[in-house]
């Protein structure tokens, strides 16, 4: 991830940055529109003012990555649960409504009664920035609203959006009381190759999109007969590529058994995400290497290169959320798409909702 200069942003991005640090907006775009990048540069340019301002996340991992930012360090930066849950407390003294055994499903309504009125309500920040919004249920920009600022800006893109607490465009705005969305065209992050694989899995209407990038390799799809050939494959890319490679798995089982064949045959960095073992504060994910991580953790994050695998977990995308996890994923890599089977082949149902092998080309 690299931030802009102020010469090179133009067109939607200026249009977001010139707008009042004292209005709210809505910033709507797809993968590679630079809607992180404009989230962070906003943000910067609230604290300089002097102004209490805090940046909300979907996931730790792009919280991680905001931190390792250069400039980042000073903003306050948190995930949605973890803020709201100690936002709450904080205010009630108590832990925020939820049915038993489902801690995040937040009963919303009676959390916003139990504050109206209450002689701690009212905004606790300046302004509030959230990134990757459209996975974050309505009812927190609501929330947001009324309690962490009075000035809100959210990026989001409904076309990724991958929990079943998602929000629409039209939700969030409605919620936020936020003006029309600043719609962003240009895709700064993928090959045109990737964009055609990604745009494959796009559910309905596909968006404006300007592809920036110059023409690269076509992504492929390999099948291997068993996970070590996989971690080959992957330590020999490595070794004669480098940069930064990503590994999607569904199942982190599986990433743990990734881990430990590539640390014994990668020289250099090897490091598993797994939010039950929360390390992300050790994860230098700008540092030349290797990141394993299931696909909710990958949301926000991008790679020189990208292999997917588990493909038997996304595919043959029979429900609507899973065209949009692999749209989203798609969208992850700059440069290079590998989407590997292992250890069998894929089923017929699930060859037919591929790209054709002119546009994933088969090894």
């Amino acid at each position: 991830m690299r931030l802009p200069s102020w010469t090179e942003i133009t067109g939607g991005p200026r249009e977001v940055l010139e707008t009042p640090l004292d209005q709210s907006l809505l910033v709507a775009g797809p993968p590679g529109s630079g809607k992180t990048a404009l989230a962070i540069r906003r943000a910067h340019m609230v604290a300089d003012t002097g102004q209490r301002v805090l940046m909300i996340t979907f996931n730790r991992m792009l919280r991680r990555a905001i931190g390792l930012l250069e400039g980042t360090r000073a903003l306050e930066v948190e995930t949605m649960h973890a803020h709201v849950g100690r936002d709450f407390t904080r205010r009630t003294g108590a832990l925020i409504p939820a049915p038993p055994n489902r801690g995040y499903d937040w009963i919303w309504g009676e959390a916003l009664a139990m504050l109206d009125g209450h002689p701690e309500a009212g905004p606790s920040h300046d302004h509030l920035i959230v990134d990757e919004a459209q996975d974050l249920p309505s009812e927190f920009f609501r929330y947001a609203r009324l309690h962490l600022a009075p000035v809100v800006s959210v990026f989001a893109d409904e076309n990724q959006a991958i929990t079943r607490q998602s929000s629409t465009l039209q939700q969030i705005r409605r919620a936020g009381a936020l003006p029309p969305a600043i719609m962003l065209v240009d895709n700064h992050r993928n090959t045109p190759e990737i964009v055609a694989v990604a745009n494959h899995f796009h559910a309905g209407r596909l968006p404006t999109l300007r592809v920036r990038r110059p023409g690269g390799d076509r992504p492929r799809l390999v099948h291997h007969s068993d996970l070590g050939q996989t971690c080959a494959m992957i330590a020999r890319w490595f070794t004669t590529t480098g940069g930064s490679i990503g590994v999607v798995v569904e199942r982190n089982s599986t990433g743990w058994q990734l881990h430990r064949s590539l640390r014994a045959r990668v020289d250099g960095r090897v490091d598993m995400y797994d939010s039950k073992h929360p390390n992300e504060g050790r994860i230098e994910l700008f540092t030349p290497g290797i990141t394993i991580l299931n696909h909710r953790s990958i949301k926000g994050q991008e790679f020189d290169t990208l292999f997917v695998l588990e493909l038997e977990q996304f595919l043959p995308c029979s429900a609507a959320v899973q065209r949009q996890i692999m749209y989203m994923i798609c969208s992850r890599p700059r440069d290079y798409l590998f989407m590997v089977s292992v250890p069998s082949a894929l089923s017929a149902a699930a060859l037919a909702v591929l790209p054709g092998p002119d546009v994933l080309e088969r090894v």
